[in-house]
């Protein structure tokens, strides 16, 4: 899961370099990006995909987005009067190893997956389309895992289960926002119910947003 985590947010770069929305640019964009990132783009589609790729590239991989969470939690928490300490805090994503850290990509993944189907726009014929690319890529247990995702009911409160305390919250509702763009009202109703499930203190919800709006600035 790590390894398709990195995938998923290593999708921009070759994303970029590939000019216009032809059907060449697009599978080139998918195989510079990688087996993830072509689902990623068959989610989204080629619209929205260059924004994301715009966005998660200012990122770089999984460590990063682990090391900006943390630096976003930790600018809030140090605006707090009071903070409250955990009694077991959430290690940062870019200091886990082995299970830990695979538990954590696979959160992250499922979030960055719900979030690209809040719009609604997946169909049937759209998971066809996604089982049959990785299928063909020889990825039928990344095709199965897939599709189970999108078979699951859209409920950030299950995902919100699985969140323990506000540090690992911030890690899921960035990785949210960096696959999803909230130009549709079932989007911005996603993200807004995803906040409220996860606690999400209002002052921290902005910083992430403001952030993740910066980092999809042109360079």
């Amino acid at each position: 899961m790590k390894q398709m985590l990195d995938q998923l947010l290593g999708a921009g770069k070759g994303w970029l370099n590939e000019g216009g929305d032809s059907r060449k640019a697009q599978m080139k964009g998918m195989a510079q990006g990688g087996l993830a990132a072509g689902a990623m783009a068959l989610l989204l589609g080629n619209k929205k995909m260059r924004k994301y790729g715009g966005k998660v590239a200012a990122v770089g991989g999984a460590a990063a987005l682990g090391g900006l969470a943390y630096k976003l939690y930790q600018d809030w928490q140090a605006q707090q009067s009071s903070p409250a300490q955990p009694t077991q805090p959430t290690q940062p994503l870019d200091t886990l190893q082995g299970n830990a850290l695979d538990a954590r990509a696979a959160l992250l993944v499922r979030a960055m997956v719900a979030a690209a189907r809040a719009d609604g726009h997946i169909d049937g014929d759209e998971r066809q389309k996604i089982q049959q690319y990785l299928t063909e890529q020889g990825q039928s247990d990344a095709a199965r895992w897939i599709d189970t995702e999108l078979a699951r009911p859209l409920d950030p409160h299950a995902l919100a289960r699985e969140v323990t305390d506000m540090e690992l919250a911030t890690e899921v509702y960035l990785a949210s926002l960096l696959a999803i763009e909230v130009d549709h009202f079932m989007e911005r109703g996603y993200l807004d119910e995803l906040a409220r499930a996860l606690k999400l203190d209002d002052n921290l919800k902005g910083s992430i947003e403001r952030q993740v709006a910066q980092l999809a600035q042109p360079a």
